[in-house]
């Protein structure tokens, strides 16, 4: 009969206990509640081992970089999803009052919406780094062009991913909180009529980029002007693209310029032009003058620095004060430093060529005639040079 009534206490202060309310929660759903927290963590734990090793074990096999960089970007959000969801079960376990008389809320409302919330989050998390993977994958891939155009296109491109990624994740979240999307993009529609109109030179300017990156007229690190502006391109962007002038100016070209104006990419010469006159003395015999035209048209085929498929090299002109000798001609490289050694050695040969013929070149000069009465009866002349 003691031992009966015992026991009787014994369950009776157990059931109070559990049924005991701290701050309206009874201690039965507080140890029910860490509980599930507790069954959250281990099965995190066992998943992303899971994860880890065995998954990674068989991903190492197929030798790709870019399965790991997959798994990597898949395991934070999937630890943030677990979590989310074993404290969200956990919450409703409590049983917490309906409303909050202070603000009139739905208790079980605001757990629902911060729960669409986070895993908006969640899942915005995981898009973008998959995103970073793209990224990866790109930059591999146009390391392996020549074009060093891909190069600027990729980081366009997953700015433009992940504007677009996050513009559909507010769009999202604002109509999962109630908001009417319909309505709201119907006013961003007029509000945007009335942006573009102000914005004009913004699109044109996207526009122009566009055109950049289709048409491929030049790319990073290449000589080109547009207008009266000539230098080198340094970075390509969607509203501006930057040239460094020769004399190291840096210039903001708007990408609307290469729509309305010619673009000249000496970047993409196959060879490069010398062209010049030169002048001999008045002196020079007619014999002479044709073994200057020769010589220096072997001095062309010779090298093989030049261009063989066309030159010209002719006596054209009876100048002010010189023969004029129309020299034409191409060399094959197309670098600025090479192209000055080339013209040099060039010119020197020509010289040697003058010096061996005995053929003077021709400067500037003036022969005047003065009246000496003295000397002639009536007229006479003076040359005078």
């Amino acid at each position: 009969m003691v031992t009966s009534v015992r026991l009787n206490r014994s369950m009776i202060t157990i059931s109070g206990i559990l049924n005991y309310n701290l701050f309206g929660v009874s201690i039965e759903r507080l140890l029910l509640f860490f509980t599930i927290i507790l069954l959250t963590f281990i099965i995190r734990t066992v998943i992303l081992y899971i994860l880890e090793k065995k998954i990674t074990a068989l991903v190492n096999k197929t030798k790709s970089e870019l399965d790991d960089l997959i798994i990597n970007a898949i395991k934070k959000p999937l630890s943030y999803f677990i979590l989310l969801q074993g404290f969200y079960i956990a919450i409703l376990t409590l049983q917490l009052p309906e409303t909050i008389s202070q603000f009139g809320l739905t208790v079980s409302d605001i757990i629902h919406k911060i729960y669409i919330l986070s895993i908006s989050f969640i899942a915005l998390y995981l898009i973008f780094k998959l995103i970073d993977v793209l990224a990866y994958y790109l930059h591999q891939e146009a390391k392996k062009s020549k074009s060093t155009l891909d190069d600027q296109l990729v980081p366009l491109i997953i700015k433009s991913l992940r504007i677009l990624v996050g513009m559909l994740g507010v769009l999202f979240i604002l109509e999962n909180f109630g908001y009417d999307i319909t309505s709201l993009l119907a006013g961003l529609g007029l509000g945007g009529l009335a942006f573009a109109l102000a914005a004009q030179d913004t699109v044109s300017n996207i526009f122009g980029s566009i055109t950049v990156f289709s048409d491929k007229s030049f790319q990073l690190g290449d000589w080109i002007s547009i207008g009266d502006i000539e230098g080198t391109v340094e970075d390509i962007g969607f509203r501006s693209t930057r040239i460094r002038r020769f004399d190291q100016a840096l210039v903001t070209v708007p990408n609307s310029q290469f729509i309305k104006g010619g673009v000249v990419n000496y970047s993409a010469r196959k060879k490069r032009r010398i062209e010049f006159y030169l002048g001999v003395t008045y002196g020079t015999s007619v014999a002479k003058i044709k073994d200057v035209v020769e010589g220096i048209k072997n001095i062309i085929e010779e090298d093989d620095k030049f261009d063989h498929s066309f030159y010209m090299v002719k006596f054209t002109d009876f100048g002010a004060f010189s023969l004029n000798i129309y020299i034409y001609c191409f060399t094959k490289t197309t670098v600025w430093a090479d192209f000055l050694t080339v013209r040099g050695e060039f010119n020197l040969k020509i010289m040697e060529l003058l010096e061996e013929l005995g053929v003077e070149i021709a400067f500037p000069s003036q022969t005047i005639y003065l009246n000496t009465p003295e000397l002639i009866p009536g007229n006479g002349a003076k040359k005078v040079e």
